[in-house]
């Protein structure tokens, strides 16, 4: 404890803290960091993520628990569309177990859903039309997390793609670890609509919760949430709906 406070300390110093520094609390400290800070450190978050990735595919065998449930208005659970069991096998490849409750046979084992978020890539898009704000240094669970607050900057148009026009339109804030420079978690809602075809698509809200955690040394995906509300016209309608994905059974192969 005593040596993460002392690092906490030196961090802090090279931040550039100004005498407006104020503790907020015993685990909460404001800070002032330079501009480019908040850039530097999802830079870095991204670099360090695929480095992670490699070794994770060389030595993890895991499952991924995939969900759809419908909302009504008041977002309680209707029922539930789909779930999907997949184990993720040495080298990143998918083999999935069970659908919908029940068991898949060997020929269907790799046709699950594609997962909606990739991590690198939704940083790399944020990095391009985002401004961040290092806004403070939390510590939870004896750990220092850096709490960076991002929106997208100015005079923003579209992308031309999904992923970046929905960031475009979204704001949000994520915890980074200090130590280790992976996101402890993140959470982003959408701030204004989203439509594409001409209007056959029209996306009202979009919030997004994601957890990563550690084992055995190796940066890792606890869970992402979903809460998205559309009206497509192939849908015949309007679709309110939470996606989740749960990962767990993590397993370290050793060659």
């Amino acid at each position: 404890m005593a040596k993460r406070r002392l690092f906490l300390t030196f961090i802090v110093a090279c931040l550039g803290v100004g005498p407006g520094i104020k503790v907020l609390s015993s685990q909460t400290t404001s800070i002032q960091a330079p501009p480019d800070t908040g850039k530097f450190i999802i830079q870095t978050v991204i670099t360090k993520a695929r480095e992670n990735d490699k070794i994770k595919k060389e030595k993890l065998i895991y499952k991924r628990t995939y969900s759809v449930e419908n909302l009504n208005d008041k977002e309680q659970v209707t029922d539930q569309e789909k779930k999907e069991v997949v184990i993720i096998e040495l080298g990143g490849q998918e083999r999935m177990i069970e659908k919908n409750g029940k068991s898949v046979k060997p020929e269907n084992q790799g046709k699950a859903s594609k997962t909606k978020i990739d991590l690198i890539n939704v940083l790399e898009a944020v990095l391009k039309v985002d401004e961040f704000n290092v806004a403070k240094i939390d510590i939870m669970g004896d750990r220092p997390y850096y709490v960076i607050n991002f929106k997208p900057k100015p005079n923003q148009n579209d992308k031309g793609g999904d992923v970046e026009d929905i960031i475009v339109r979204s704001e949000g804030v994520m915890y980074v670890d200090i130590e280790k420079f992976y996101i402890k978690k993140i959470s982003a809602w959408m701030t204004r609509p989203y439509s594409r075809a001409g209007g056959l698509f029209n996306l009202s809200r979009a919030n997004i919760e994601m957890a990563e955690e550690e084992f055995e040394g190796i940066i890792v995906m606890r869970s992402v949430t979903i809460i998205d509300k559309y009206w497509s016209i192939l849908k015949g309608g309007t679709v309110f709906e939470k996606q989740t994905y749960e990962y767990k059974d993590y397993q370290l192969i050793q060659k």
